[in-house]
């Protein structure tokens, strides 16, 4: 058969359409990738302070099994499953040092609330040094909030006391309520904090900060 014969050149109009089309079912049949954020949440009244302070919210240390685009749901204690087309927006280490800053400069109603980094010529007088060792839980069901975290003074000079932190809610159906679930633990995070650091400055005496 000649290379440029009439039916060679139908044959390979045929293979290139089966080509096109065999993409474009491909690109059809790919579910869409859905993208999801963490937002600041007050849930309880706000806590007032006895004066204006200023307070930095970090660093903040994640578990690396979560540092990744795919959102991590549980299957059993050991197991885990990451999305593949249900991803964060951004950096989840980022995004919740961000959305506790907000939720507490909120809770707190004080305006000198900064999320880690700041400029170290403007360093908080107070600051808190969080270690988070869970942050994640079943798809449809358990979610965790676990997180061991520091109250620092004196411009993150001196540490003041260390805190222990673990709740659980339950979940919705699908990634949208896990993510949802997750959002309701960090408030709840911010509310106790504040609630922490509210009483820590009102027994405040001439030695200093006494918890």
């Amino acid at each position: 058969m000649k290379k440029n014969s009439p039916l060679v050149k139908r044959l390979k109009r045929t293979a290139g359409w089966l080509l096109c089309l065999s993409f474009l079912a491909g690109c059809a049949a790919q579910p869409p990738t859905h993208y999801y954020d963490l937002t600041a949440r007050v849930n309880a009244e706000p806590t007032r302070l006895p004066g204006s302070i200023s307070l930095g919210v970090g660093p903040v240390s994640l578990p690396k099994v979560l540092d990744r685009p795919g959102i991590v749901t549980r299957q059993h204690e050991n197991t885990i499953d990451v999305a593949t087309y249900h991803i964060w927006a951004g950096e989840l280490e980022e995004t919740f040092t961000r959305v506790l800053a907000d939720t507490l400069a909120a809770t707190l109603q004080q305006d000198t609330v900064w999320a880690s980094p700041w400029d170290n010529r403007f360093r908080p007088e107070y600051q808190l040094r969080i270690f988070v060792d869970r942050f994640s839980g079943e798809l449809n069901g358990r979610v965790t909030l676990s997180a061991n975290w520091t109250l620092l003074k004196d411009y993150g000079n001196e540490a003041v006391r260390t805190y222990r932190y673990r709740t659980t809610v339950e979940s919705g159906e699908g990634y949208l309520a896990y993510v949802s679930a997750l959002n309701d633990l960090l408030s709840g995070f911010a509310d106790e904090i504040a609630t922490k650091l509210s009483a820590a400055l009102a027994s405040t005496g001439d030695d200093g900060m006494n918890l």
